[in-house]
């Protein structure tokens, strides 16, 4: 056999390796019973009126509030869960990304939204991306959704450090159509960072306000890290808010302090958010 015939079967094994990985779910990030315990644990009462919106945190650490936030969520039966993320490990190779793949997850498997996926990527800004794979902006919210919303497809979206607010208007535009009657847009986002407890405190105070306002143009006010993970998620989930005619009810707050004293007073705290934007009946 030829040096050229052999570095044509090697090709054709890489991709043939490669196509079969590239149809298989994204496997499970985490195990099960953290998951189990937080949503056996959850307390939360449905909100009342039709919820279109939720802010949770993605910091395990946490993982009450965001079994908490879900179980305020009352419509089970979706037609889509949208998930709004940062790119924490800047791993997108365009402003913003979508996975190709379904998820498994320790409690089970989460379909992908492909139709959406495919409306999305006909935009130059979105590109096809398995940088979800730990992702944990995602990967920490897919069992809830995996044992709370069985079968609902999801739609995830890494937005990139990169962006601004041009890009987070066309994104808020290209999800509108798909935000609508039947859909549930979460917005997975950790609060301040690495700051005292009055800074936190402070800080959060100013977020909070923004969020009550309702007006995405006050994002722009706030800092990242310090106060928000990722402003381009808050900016896309009050715009499609306010165009869904949805209010928001801060249902929780905390922060990494009343989890572990210790270890924030030392590397600075991380505070936390659940907030559920509803429809009035």
């Amino acid at each position: 056999m030829t040096v050229r015939r052999v570095f044509l079967c090697v090709l054709l094994l890489l991709s043939a390796s490669a196509s079969r990985v590239e149809g298989r779910p994204f496997p499970p990030l985490y195990p099960g019973p953290l998951f189990e315990r937080a949503i056996e644990s959850a307390s939360a009462m449905p909100a009342e009126g039709r919820v279109t919106g939720l802010i949770t945190p993605h910091h395990l650490l946490a993982a009450d509030l965001i079994a908490a936030g879900f179980a305020m969520i009352k419509e089970r039966d979706l037609d889509r869960i949208i998930i709004l993320t940062p790119d924490h490990y800047h791993r997108g190779r365009t402003i913003f990304s979508v996975p190709g793949r379904d998820f498994l997850t320790a409690l089970g498997p989460v379909p992908l939204d492909r139709e959406g996926v495919e409306r999305l990527k006909k935009l130059p800004l979105i590109g096809e991306s398995n940088l979800f794979s730990h992702e944990h902006g995602v990967q920490a919210l897919l069992p809830f959704v995996a044992r709370l919303f069985p079968g609902v497809p999801v739609l995830p979206v890494a937005i990139g450090t990169s962006s601004g607010p041009e890009d987070w208007r066309e994104l808020a535009a290209a999800l509108a159509p798909l935000a609508g009657e039947g859909a549930l847009v979460v917005q997975s986002t950790d609060f301040s960072h690495y700051l005292d407890r009055d800074r936190t405190a402070a800080c959060d105070a100013e977020s909070a306000a923004v969020i009550a306002s309702g007006d995405p143009e006050r994002v722009l006010s706030l800092r990242q890290p310090s106060h928000i993970d990722s402003r381009g998620a808050l900016y896309v989930q009050m715009t499609l808010q306010r165009e869904l005619g949805a209010e928001p009810v801060i249902a929780a707050h905390a922060s990494s302090f009343d989890y572990d004293e210790q270890e924030a007073e030392k590397s600075g705290g991380t505070s936390y958010f659940v907030v559920v934007y509803r429809l009035r009946d």
